[in-house]
């Protein structure tokens, strides 16, 4: 019987916050989507992983040996050597690359991620929104209540 009364009460509880928290001003239904529009394709992610690879792989190229030598002048440096032999790793480009790999891998799981939670997101955002309206205002209208009694007092 108590769990009959506890699966009454939660429905009834569930059935109005589920209804009432579909939208709201701010957090219309339909910037579901607009949001799973403005995540990035998995193939756009592919494509600036490759970029940032590409980028990454080009400061590798950089000469520094110059910069290198002015610092440490006792350190034998050729004036042209690059950032990626100064390093003195022979894995680093290829450690770069599979860390940028990783990273737009990484990328794209979070991008699927938030277009299945951005609806749950949204619809508890405007449950928040109706849920501090409802007690700014009935904060607003027991202080008016305060506040009318105390100047009834008064006289």
């Amino acid at each position: 019987m108590r769990k009959l009364i506890l699966a009454a009460a939660a429905i009834a509880f569930a059935v109005p916050t589920a209804a009432s928290a579909q939208s709201s001003p701010h957090f219309p239904e339909e910037m579901d989507d607009e949001i799973a529009r403005s995540l990035p394709h998995p193939g756009q992610v592919e494509d600036m992983a490759n970029v940032a690879g590409r980028a990454a792989e080009a400061v590798l190229d950089v000469p520094i040996g110059g910069v290198v030598e002015a610092i440490d002048p006792t350190r034998r440096v050729h004036r042209d050597s690059t950032i990626g032999e100064v390093s003195g790793d022979p894995y680093l480009r290829e450690r770069i690359r599979d860390s940028v790999d990783g990273a737009a891998i990484g990328l794209s799981g979070i991008m699927s991620q938030v277009a299945v939670v951005a609806p749950a997101l949204r619809r508890s955002l405007a449950d928040l929104e109706r849920n501090l309206d409802r007690a700014i205002n009935s904060s607003s209208n027991s202080r008016r209540d305060y506040y009318d009694d105390y100047e009834y007092r008064r006289r």
